[in-house]
């Protein structure tokens, strides 16, 4: 790097630091993020490394403005084959999946592309679908219900990519596909089992009489678990079925009574939709302290004190859980609206 580069980069610095300390910029976040760029500007990267981190930069960044004003819509994501012709069993059953996602209130995203993805949003219809295009050699084209929409754009990078499958969906359905389904799939249960995604619901989808999950668990699954590579839990992380209405039916459930999920420090906030009664609580504490690392699931109002404000109004239930479990959350989700649906 060039003296006159280095002295540039100073300066930027300086100027940050001074508005930081007159206050003009007291958002944590942007502080760090602003800091950070600045850092990576100043480093001896090479042209290709900067080139990558500018577009790795731009692509959240677009994906960020296309959502932003869906955040009160829940959205499901339906991954599948860009090669399944519309002529298959397995499209017509992805395209009736879309419409049955949308008669249920719930927006579609999809990879953007042919097959499995064009039929879910063919299903959906242009007004409630998402598209998260990828740029490949092969040059996949939008599909065209998405194509030219205000809800698609297009990444560069798989990794951005299925980044926005995941963060912005509440629950995913998976039908046959590829390596790249199995990708997304696979990718998505590690996340799960390990406490990185928030906890819903996975859905194995098949058209009637095809089987096209039943390898993967009667032999994968199997395998997994008799080699204790996998635990008994695991298993608990996705739903087979080879019937739309079924499929949709067990995603609404999940958001039965269930809002969303948080980390606090080393604790787990569960926000409601409506409080537990007193008896609801004891038995769901009865059937999960084995999960807990300490006390026992409490239900809080206003805690913590630091959490979004529009989310203020909602009951929650607070536990500090062992983390080496964390893989039970969706378990416990669903008896927690199932103690709540026996009373109301």
């Amino acid at each position: 790097m060039s003296a006159k580069t280095e002295a540039e980069i100073r300066a930027l610095k300086d100027k940050f630091n001074t508005i930081c300390d007159a206050g003009k910029l007291v958002d944590k976040s942007k502080r760090k993020l602003l800091d950070a760029t600045l850092d990576m500007v100043g480093d001896d990267l090479s042209t290709a490394d900067l080139k990558m981190m500018g577009k790795v930069v731009s692509e959240i960044s677009m994906g960020l403005e296309v959502f932003r004003p869906y955040h009160a819509w829940r959205k499901v994501s339906v991954f599948g084959s860009a090669r399944t012709k519309e002529t298959h069993a397995h499209y017509a059953q992805a395209k009736a999946c879309g419409a049955a996602l949308k008669e249920a209130g719930f927006m579609v995203i999809t990879g953007g592309g042919g097959g499995m993805m064009q039929a879910a949003n063919e299903g959906a219809g242009r007004d409630v679908s998402f598209g998260i295009n990828i740029s490949l050699p092969m040059e996949q084209q939008p599909n065209p219900i998405v194509n030219g929409s205000p809800r698609s754009f297009e990444c560069k990078y798989f990794f951005t990519r299925k980044l926005f499958f995941l963060k912005e969906s509440d629950a995913v359905i998976l039908t046959p596909g590829g390596f790249g389904t199995f990708d997304e799939g696979f990718e998505l249960l590690t996340l799960l089992q390990t406490g990185r995604n928030p906890p819903i619901p996975v859905v194995l989808l098949e058209a009637p009489g095809d089987d096209f999950w039943g390898p993967f668990l009667n032999s994968w699954v199997r395998r997994l678990l008799d080699n204790g590579l996998i635990s008994p839990d695991d298993t608990h992380l996705f739903y087979h079925t080879d019937d739309v209405q079924d499929a949709v039916q067990h995603i609404e459930e999940y958001y039965l009574n269930y809002h969303s999920f948080r980390y606090v420090g080393k604790e787990i906030l569960i926000r409601m939709n409506n409080p537990l009664s007193a008896n609801a609580l004891e038995r769901l504490n009865a059937e999960f302290s084995d999960i807990l690392h300490s006390g026992e699931i409490t239900q809080v109002y206003n805690w913590p004190a630091n959490d979004d404000a529009s989310f203020a109004h909602y009951p929650r239930l607070r536990l500090n859980i062992n983390h080496h479990r964390i893989n039970v959350m969706t378990q416990l989700i669903r008896r927690m609206n199932g103690l709540y649906a026996q009373e109301h």
